[in-house]
């Protein structure tokens, strides 16, 4: 499994602290896309739009109190939260890295291959002893004085 993603099973007081009010604002303004059936909820929610908003802010001043008196009782929420969201975090890292490979890095190393160009210098030579070559040489303390 990879590591790019990585569920905290034992989040601290200062985490669940953290969260209870990230978590206010989060159900906050889930509750406001619910009451004016807003993006997710525009396929409307009829009379269960009240109880759906009162739901999410209820969940969301819950966790802030929970923060305040005790952090703890807000791991049940975090954890659930961090299980439904970490199929998603999963998925995304990886199709962002193919896009950014595919996207980027691909089309890059197309265009040295068209130009001709090897950054890297790989040729195979048979006559070839060795395929070190030498640094550039030592600049002198002077240099440091002279940048441009």
């Amino acid at each position: 499994m990879s590591k790019m993603v990585e569920i905290n099973w034992q989040p601290d007081d200062r985490t669940l602290r953290q969260f209870g009010w990230i978590a206010l604002g989060g159900f906050l303004l889930v509750a406001l896309l619910a009451w004016n059936e807003w993006l997710v909820f525009s396929m409307g929610l009829g009379a269960a739009r009240t109880t759906v908003a009162y739901a999410f802010a209820g969940l969301g001043i819950l966790s802030a109190f929970f923060s305040l008196v005790a952090p703890g009782a807000n791991k049940p929420i975090f954890l659930g939260l961090t299980l439904l969201s970490y199929p998603i975090g999963f998925v995304l890292s990886y199709v962002i890295m193919g896009f950014l490979f595919f996207g980027l890095i691909t089309p890059i190393g197309l265009l040295f291959r068209l130009l001709g160009k090897d950054p890297l210098n790989r040729s195979f030579d048979r006559g070839a002893s060795t395929y070190w070559s030498d640094p550039r040489p030592r600049r002198g303390k002077e240099s440091y004085f002279r940048q441009f």
